[in-house]
């Protein structure tokens, strides 16, 4: 059989050298740096099954009709990969190996669908240089046809690549190749730091951040209604496991699962790109619960924001510290629910509100001592009184974002008014991510109001505005006090903001934390303000 692999980056280079070894009919197709480096030096595997070195043809496009052609690009370099050489794609079998759920489809552009053959790459390896590969740990390589039936041409290939690696065929690689993404869906947190996957899920606030991208991504699978599939060595009760557990616990099992994968450094697929200059494939792994999220209406902010991160260090170049990715991620990672009870998706605290006393009659029958649990500032119990709302929205939004009332005896609590005449006062109070209420005693130093300088600045304009406010208008604030003249209806909008800031809140998904730039006019969104803390 006549094999061409398409890209000599880790897994093109580790297959296409143990296949040569094995004396098969192959040869690479890839850029010009790997192409010369190959055809000047050779190709050499180093790793779990020791040290080969094999003289192998490497050359910059197809230039004849081959039986079978490994496709090893990543998945945005497909269609260009493809195009490049289409002269000798008909009557081609195309085996695809990317991680994400999309390359099949882009392939089916190319060929028909019967002369496709998908897979999952379960062993690991490194590219450190062109034509230098490190094989960092065995697994299996799972084929199979993802339209369609497996036919004559699946045990084919299988009795070729089950010379070099344990194959396994499946009737449905579309389930297995969407686990595949929870496996790999952690690649963005050595892409974000530039360290090893050891040097990263050593610390074990890093690998909350892998728990808490699990539970988002299950949310979307499930809203979706997609079928997972289990893969060799990586099942679906592993991933529901650890991401139904108190989230500490489950940090320090996929720390210890993560930091033995190799005895070599393992640096996964996202930093390796980086590294090499080129853009990532975080769109297909993190970006694909995003996307899945977004089409089925379920929230994914973590995920986001690391699509975001991946995508700031490939423009910037510069990675951010291990610290700098928990303080941006921090708030982000979903709560956890109580004793398996069914949760609302947030990736906020949840709230207690505590009937303190009762001065009257109240319209929706509080009455001391009751408890009303809030699943996030965004989230209302039914039938929850709108008055009381109105009034508590600032206290909950500040404490979700770190706010401290020195001058309590828990700073992590306030007490709330009633609205209607004073007929009752709530405490409001926050959970931590154990699900018990936080505490912080009161500050023996506070010494009465300490109001924050901060500032009101108009970041977004367009339309009509009524008090004629432009980009880059600032107003000065001093605590809470309104500017003398400032428009009612904006200061009503970003009070809450003020008000978090003004007792240290955070906003940690901005890259400043000290202020928020998303505070709108609710007149048409005519302007936007950010409201920030002076340093």
């Amino acid at each position: 059989m006549k094999i061409a692999i398409i890209g000599p980056g880790a897994i093109g280079g580790l297959v296409a050298g143990y296949l040569k070894e094995q004396g098969e009919d192959v040869f690479l197709v890839g850029t010009k740096d790997a192409v010369e480096a190959i055809n000047k030096k050779g190709l050499s595997v180093s790793g779990v099954r020791g040290n080969i070195k094999v003289n192998i043809q490497a050359s910059l496009s197809l230039n004849k009709k081959v039986d079978l052609i490994i496709l090893a690009t990543k998945t945005q370099d497909i269609e260009k990969a493809l195009t490049e050489n289409k002269k000798y794609l008909d009557d081609t079998i195309i085996l695809t190996t990317q991680n994400g759920v999309e390359a099949d489809e882009i392939v089916a552009q190319f060929i028909p669908k019967e002369n496709i053959i998908s897979s999952v790459v379960m062993f690991g390896a490194t590219r450190l240089t062109p034509g230098e590969i490190v094989h960092n740990f065995e697994r299996k390589w799972v084929i199979g046809k993802p339209f369609g039936k497996n036919d004559d041409w699946v045990k084919r290939v299988s009795i070729l690549l089950g010379r070099i690696f344990p194959i396994e065929i499946t009737d449905d690689i579309k389930g297995m190749k969407w686990l595949k993404v929870f496996a790999n869906a952690n690649n963005c947190i050595p892409g974000i730091t530039g360290k090893s996957m050891q040097e990263c899920f050593a610390n074990l606030d890093l690998c909350e951040i892998s728990i808490g991208i699990w539970q988002e991504g299950l949310g979307a699978i499930k809203k979706s209604g997609i079928h997972l599939v289990n893969l060799p060595d990586f099942t679906i009760e592993q991933v529901t496991k650890l991401s139904s557990m108190p989230i500490k616990e489950a940090a320090k099992i996929f720390s210890g699962i993560m930091i033995n994968l190799s005895k070599e450094p393992l640096y996964g697929s996202i930093l390796q790109s980086i590294k090499r200059g080129k853009p990532s494939e975080i769109d297909y792994l993190n970006g694909a619960f995003l996307s899945l999220g977004r089409k089925n209406s379920f929230h994914t902010p973590l995920n986001k924001k690391l699509v975001e991160l991946v995508k700031i260090v490939e423009k910037n170049k510069k990675f951010l510290s291990m610290d700098e990715l928990i303080a941006k991620t921090k708030n982000l990672i979903p709560q956890t629910g109580f004793a398996g009870e069914e949760r609302v998706n947030t990736p906020f605290p949840r709230l207690k509100l505590t009937v303190n006393k009762v001065e009257g009659d109240c319209y929706h029958g509080y009455k001391q001592g009751d408890e009303i649990i809030l699943e996030d500032f965004t989230h209302a119990p039914k039938h929850f009184c709108l008055g009381l709302a109105h009034a508590l929205f600032p206290v909950i939004y500040a404490l979700s974002f770190g706010a401290k009332f020195g001058f309590r005896d828990n700073q992590r609590s306030l007490l709330v008014t009633c609205p209607d005449g004073g007929k009752l006062e709530f405490k409001a109070e926050i959970f931590d991510k154990e699900g018990k209420v936080e505490q912080i005693e009161k500050d023996p130093n506070h010494k009465g109001p300490n109001p924050k300088d901060m500032v009101l600045e108009v970041v977004e304009s367009k339309g009509k505005c009524a008090y004629q406010y432009k980009l880059g208008d600032k107003f000065e604030v001093k605590g809470l006090k309104c500017p003398e003249g400032f428009c009612g209806a904006a200061y009503h909008c970003a009070f809450p903001a003020l008000f978090a800031l003004n007792f240290g809140a955070k906003f940690f998904f901005m890259d400043d934390p000290d202020g928020i730039n998303t505070v709108t006019c609710p007149d048409g969104g005519n302007i936007v303000f950010k409201v920030s803390r002076k340093k």
